[in-house]
């Protein structure tokens, strides 16, 4: 018997277009939920560059938060083949076992996985990036295909690392940053 994983997906992941693109084989992909965690753009990544700056973009990572707080994504399957191919892209990320939920059904709970990079210097948002505007866009555009309500939380439940402004914050969320 195959070995089935069900992974949250909580940045550019919730775009089908990224996920089938990344991770051809994911299936039954569904919106989730998970509590205690909080989504924030403080890493650096290793393979999102931008030439104009000459440096990398920022990309989301997860960190604790309150155990009321809630995170949304989407949570999708994968058999151990797609899993060692997801785990060789995230190298240097751990792999974390949480409880999730159905967006829509807080009782549908069950086991997932995610990615999370823990030993990194902190990285903030870079701003007037044609390329870290593209990544945002793709994580929202992902968020549009589960409604109004998905891209909210998706913001409420999203931080920028070094950015205390609500201005910049606004700024970035119109993307006039």
């Amino acid at each position: 018997m195959q070995t089935v994983y069900k992974i949250f997906a909580y940045g550019s992941l919730i775009n089908q277009v990224s996920l089938k693109s990344t991770v051809p084989e994911a299936r039954n992909i569904v919106p989730a939920k998970t509590y205690g965690l909080q989504r924030v753009f403080n890493l650096a990544s290793n393979y999102r560059f931008d030439a104009d700056h000459d440096c990398p973009i920022c990309v989301l990572n997860i960190v604790e938060a309150e155990e009321s707080s809630v995170m949304n994504g989407v949570c999708f399957e994968i058999d151990q083949v797609s899993l060692d191919n997801l785990l060789a892209r995230e190298k240097g990320h751990d792999f974390c076992q949480i409880k999730a939920h159905h967006y829509h059904n807080d009782e549908e709970e069950f086991d997932a996985y995610y990615f999370r990079a823990q030993q990194f210097t902190p990285y903030q948002y870079l701003p007037n990036s044609r390329v870290q505007q593209h990544y945002l866009d793709l994580c929202l555009q992902g968020s549009q295909e589960y409604g109004e309500a998905f891209i909210s939380d998706f913001k409420s439940s999203t931080d920028f690392w070094g950015i205390e402004s609500e201005q910049q914050r606004a700024a970035i969320w119109s993307g006039d940053y």
